[in-house]
């Protein structure tokens, strides 16, 4: 591994004697970044540069190709590619396209309503089914406490009998 630092650049490291230059990504696998139309990738156009290229001394140049590289973010986009204000991007509101589309989106509309209307009544229809189902389970459990309470007293009197019939049996 070796490094090299000029004034102007950054540091680099070099390991290209130990490691092979790759573009992997995730689990290894090649990454493809998109190209700007002059050929270069989205690394070098932000400043990234492969670590082969930090051996070179045009460093300057480096910079200043950089510097050229952002002015198309920095600077405002040419008058011929925005639109006029007020004017829409579209179908004109005559034309055929645009009623097909309205149409469409019509047709559409009324099938998303629908069906957040049939959601809500099979919705309710459930919340009464379930509420009916609670009812009859509460008097179910009414009934068993009932019946609870009932046993509850018939073993309490056999208890009762079962000693008064040992204190007066001895």
């Amino acid at each position: 591994m070796s490094i090299s630092d000029s004034p102007g650049s950054s540091i680099c490291i070099s390991m290209s004697a130990q490691m092979p230059q790759m573009d992997t990504g995730l689990y290894g696998q090649p990454m493809a970044f998109p190209k700007t139309p002059d050929g270069r990738s989205m690394e070098q156009m932000m400043g990234f540069v492969p670590y082969s290229s930090c051996l070179t001394p045009s460093s300057t140049e480096r910079a200043q190709q950089n510097q050229q590289d952002f002015s198309q973010f920095l600077l405002p986009p040419p008058a011929s590619t925005l639109r006029p204000m007020g004017q829409k991007r579209g179908p004109s509101k005559d034309s055929v396209e645009y009623r097909l589309r309205r149409e469409r989106n019509n047709i559409a509309v009324r099938k998303s309503r629908d069906k957040a209307r049939r959601r809500i009544q099979l919705t309710q229809q459930r919340a009464l089914q379930l509420q009916d189902e609670n009812h009859s389970l509460q008097l179910h459990i009414q009934r068993l406490s009932h019946e609870v309470d009932a046993l509850r007293h018939y073993l309490s009197q056999c208890h009762l009998q079962a000693k008064e019939q040992d204190t007066t049996g001895d």
